[in-house]
């Protein structure tokens, strides 16, 4: 509600009246903290910031702040000096509440936000960009920091903003902290995911011990969080008996909570790992597809990171398939589908069929 947040505002503009500040933008900052507190996918897509901040601050100490659950996306990451686990309750589905009150508590009293206190960082940065963000970074002494302007708040709290752009992509926005402090050699706007030989050689097994030679590989993520965004597991069905009477060998990824949808879409052949696999293993078998088909979700931006094409495919509360792939695709790597201009309805299992058997060739050599 419009009074709510205006009421945040005006509790973050007072705590910045009182909270220390650095004169200037830090030219060599000794330290910088990344607060990410978002679901999986959203880390992904800036994984490319840490890249950019390590370019032009080599020296630097840079921590990114995540909840739990993404702490495996950054493993390996040679980019970053540390990962804190910031599971701030709020703007993420794993914490499950958007109750202020509880957001204004985390912030207040929890360990976590005591534990980014204690190491005194110099710059921070709010990717998102909330009300509650500055607040936290406010209450963590962070005296140079950086927000959005123009989405969720918080930027009466802090010194330098992006401006919100739903046409931009997520990812490149991003970058745009990176040049606020002053980088200019930006990486790719593609997310970078740093796995293991020993994790990727146990993806290639797992596909071996499944796939036959020939057949094309495929992963199917029916994951999607809010149902309404999420392509009906129905289709998915029917896809999955569609591409199982050729030569496909499917596997089908997700967590606990896509077990169901997973053992549906396993009736048709494919072989079900929902609930069974880590995330990183869940990258690894992605990094090791020919194609991955999946909602708007971690997958397609997992999908990404190693090169692989992803057919993504968009439910009902999307309106136009062009602005998602603008905000959220990455060009040739994906292909969305979904309503828009020119489609009243979402895609129908045989639409989906056709851009799979196109020319065009999905497919990668194994070895």
């Amino acid at each position: 509600m419009a009074w709510r947040r205006s009421i945040l505002e005006g509790l973050v503009w007072c705590g910045a009246r009182y909270a220390g500040a650095a004169a200037g933008v830090p030219t060599r900052p000794r330290s910088i903290f990344v607060l990410r507190n978002n679901d999986i996918g959203d880390l992904l897509a800036v994984t490319p910031l840490f890249d950019a901040l390590r370019r032009c601050f080599p020296d630097a100490e840079i921590v990114a702040g995540v909840g739990q659950w993404n702490a495996e996306i950054l493993r390996g990451n040679p980019h970053l000096s540390d990962v804190m686990t910031v599971s701030a309750p709020w703007h993420n589905r794993m914490t499950g509440t958007r109750d202020p009150r509880v957001a204004l508590r985390y912030i207040a009293a929890s360990s976590e936000v005591n534990d980014v206190r204690r190491r005194h960082f110099e710059v921070g940065i709010d990717v998102l960009g909330s009300a509650f963000g500055s607040l936290l970074m406010m209450r963590a002494g962070i005296p140079w920091r950086l927000g959005v302007q123009g989405y969720a708040g918080g930027q009466t709290g802090v010194q330098q903003v992006v401006r919100y752009d739903p046409a931009e992509h997520v990812g490149r926005s991003a970058l745009r902290f990176a040049e606020l402090l002053g980088a200019r050699d930006l990486p790719a706007c593609r997310p970078q995911v740093f796995l293991s030989a020993q994790e990727t050689d146990e993806g290639e097994r797992t596909w071996r011990a499944h796939a036959a030679r020939g057949q094309r590989r495929i992963v199917i993520a029916p994951g999607g969080g809010h149902p309404g965004r999420a392509w009906p597991v129905d289709r998915f069905v029917e896809l999955a008996r569609l591409l199982t009477s050729g030569r496909a060998s499917l596997m089908v990824i997700g967590g606990p909570a896509d077990a169901a949808a997973g053992g549906r879409i396993a009736s048709q052949g494919a072989l079900d790992l929902t609930g069974h696999s880590t995330l990183r293993q869940s990258m690894a078998l992605i990094s090791r597809a020919d194609l991955v088909i999946c909602n708007s979700s971690f997958a397609m931006h997992a999908a990404a990171a190693s090169g692989v094409h992803a057919i993504v495919l968009l439910g009902e509360q999307y309106e136009s398939a062009r602005a998602h792939a603008a905000q959220w695709g990455y060009g040739a790597l994906t292909t969305i589908l979904g309503r828009d201009d020119d489609r009243a309805n979402i895609v129908e299992p045989a639409d989906v069929l056709e851009v799979v058997s196109s020319p065009r060739d999905f497919a990668r050599s194994h070895g």
